[in-house]
């Protein structure tokens, strides 16, 4: 059987706590659809701690279920604000968040 090809998620505008259930729906669409999963957060021009509270929810769905969730480009812009001010971009995620993909 084929495996199902890699899912590509962008997200745009603002990724916040008023997103959150819709960006939680896309993601939660995009693991049970494939083994791969590519998050494009190029679009993204405000971002607060539930997108980030999101993602790394999503990462660890993915790796108990043996599947790769990873950014489509290292954080930028928005995104790579709010992870300097949380200080996400030193933790043990740094390299997903810095380099796009999981260690």
């Amino acid at each position: 059987m084929a495996r199902a090809p890699t899912v590509v998620i962008g997200f745009t505008g603002a990724a916040t706590i008023r997103q959150a259930d819709d960006i939680a729906r896309q993601l939660k669409q995009a693991l049970e659809s494939s083994d791969r999963i590519e998050v494009d957060c190029s679009g993204l021009t405000e971002v607060d701690v539930a997108f980030i509270q999101l993602i790394l929810a999503a990462c660890k769905s993915a790796e108990a279920a043996g599947k790769v969730l990873s950014l489509s480009a290292p954080a930028g812009g928005a995104l790579l604000e709010i992870l300097t001010i949380c200080g996400a971009q030193d933790g043990s995620r740094a390299q997903f968040w810095l380099e796009g993909r999981t260690a």
